[in-house]
């Protein structure tokens, strides 16, 4: 069944119940006509899961009984922060934030490199039109964790905020390192640049940050591409003890 979202502050566990207003009211009472006494299931983005009822369904609102409740299923021991440069299309990109979040990603930073097109912090309205992608992927895929988005920062800056992270892989085209990563915590930094790539300046710098230097291969794949199957592999490979390998085929095989 697939979840729907319910902002924290909404969920009164006191009267076992859930007040639905917004976007999400609008999906759930006019594009899927949903009615009095329909199960639906929600998640707050905080772990939680409330399987509930509606009791009640206004003009701009639902109101909704909570029947049951779980807390953390199904998302991973990995806590993968995905660092990742704007692409020329925005539809690129927004499929690469849709993606990861599926996948389990914990929180997306947009990262102003040299060669990112795309310059200049994003405006409210797209950064609203990104928080109802994560929103619908995360419900769609059933994961009860909401990722955070951030603004877009500087190349700088993203080092800074890494600094204590032990965890750090770069996926750069001109990599000859594809061994597999011993992983000894679960906090995971991952970036990925434009299509242009890393500049030497910023292949330097991470360098001497100790970010690890990934490649994905021999082939050259699409920015958007890599991101997704980086975090695909770093989550589900994931072992706290033994390494993974994010070089293996692309089929998975």
């Amino acid at each position: 069944m697939e979840y729907y979202y319910v902002n924290p502050e909404n969920v009164n566990t006191e009267k076992q119940q859930i007040y639905v207003e917004g976007f999400e009211y609008r999906h759930i009472a006019r594009v899927l006509r949903k009615k009095e006494g329909d199960k639906l299931a929600f998640t707050d983005g905080n772990l939680n899961i409330h399987h509930c009822k509606i009791e009640h369904v206004g003009k701009d609102n639902l109101l909704c009984s909570i029947e049951s409740s779980s807390f953390n299923l199904f998302e991973p021991a990995a806590s993968v922060n995905l660092f990742i440069a704007p692409l020329k299309s925005s539809e690129r990109f927004e499929f690469a934030v849709e993606k990861a979040v599926e996948l389990g990603i914990k929180s997306i930073r947009p990262v102003q490199t040299e060669f990112t097109v795309s310059k200049g912090i994003f405006s409210e309205n797209k950064l609203e039109r990104l928080r109802k992608i994560i929103i619908r992927a995360m419900c769609q895929s059933q994961r009860c964790y909401l990722p955070e988005i951030g603004n877009l920062i500087s190349f700088e800056e993203m080092i800074s905020l890494n600094a204590s992270v032990e965890n750090k892989i770069a996926m750069y085209e001109f990599s000859s390192d594809s061994s597999g990563i011993n992983i000894n915590s679960p906090e995971i930094s991952l970036l990925i640049g434009p299509e242009g790539g890393f500049s030497q300046k910023e292949a330097d710098l991470l360098k001497f940050n100790k970010w690890l230097l990934k490649s994905l291969g021999s082939r050259k794949i699409r920015a958007e591409t890599a991101a997704v199957v980086s975090v695909f592999k770093l989550i589900n490979n994931y072992e706290s003890t033994s390494g993974i390998n994010i070089t293996e085929d692309l089929s998975g095989n």
